[in-house]
């Protein structure tokens, strides 16, 4: 009999754990998906989590943001309660075209003391270190001009260089922008 005691109480811990509150990782994908779209405007594919999640306030892991374009975006989340209340982050990868925007009009102003509208198209690009890509700009009545967008580091932060320029004094340095 004291063979069987002994063997119960081992079982007992791994019968608790598996009753342990979990989190399912579909459900956490699925609201990271439909977030991420509102927020961005960036179309997704899919998102993978890790399955049976414990459900433990401050517990963190790693999703997996599938774009529709084939760009793949890690996201950190982290457990806000044990009812699977979630936040999430995207660390990497991201640049927000508002700010690009912002600082191409600031320079424009401060380099050329002209006014311009400028326009990256859209809230949000997938856009790693390395990677390059066009704004345009808009100076009063002139034809509309390109902007030249590297990005230079993980966190986003951008080199840009005005295209197209009217003044043929003008350098061709490139601005940063965060």
């Amino acid at each position: 009999m004291q063979y069987l005691q002994g063997y119960s109480l081992i079982l007992l811990p791994t019968v608790l754990l598996a009753c342990a509150p979990i989190v399912d990782g579909d459900e956490v994908g699925r609201r990271i998906h439909q977030e991420f779209e509102r927020k961005t405007e960036i179309a997704v594919h899919s998102v993978k989590c890790p399955q049976d999640i414990e459900s433990k306030v401050g517990k963190r892991f790693v999703c997996d943001i599938y774009a529709l374009e084939g760009n793949i975006l890690k996201t950190q989340v982290t457990l806000k309660d044990d009812q699977g209340d979630i936040s999430w982050s995207v660390q990497t990868g991201l640049v927000n075209l508002g700010v690009i925007e912002e600082n191409i009009e600031k320079t424009f102003k401060n380099e050329r003391l002209s006014k311009v509208k400028a326009s990256c198209d859209g809230k949000f690009k997938i856009a790693h270190q390395g990677d390059t890509f066009e704004c345009g700009v808009q100076e009063g009545n002139d034809d509309p001009g390109k902007v030249m967008v590297k990005v230079t580091d993980e966190q986003g932060k951008v080199n840009f260089q005005f295209l197209d320029r009217s003044d043929p004094a003008a350098d061709n340095k490139p601005s940063s922008a965060p």
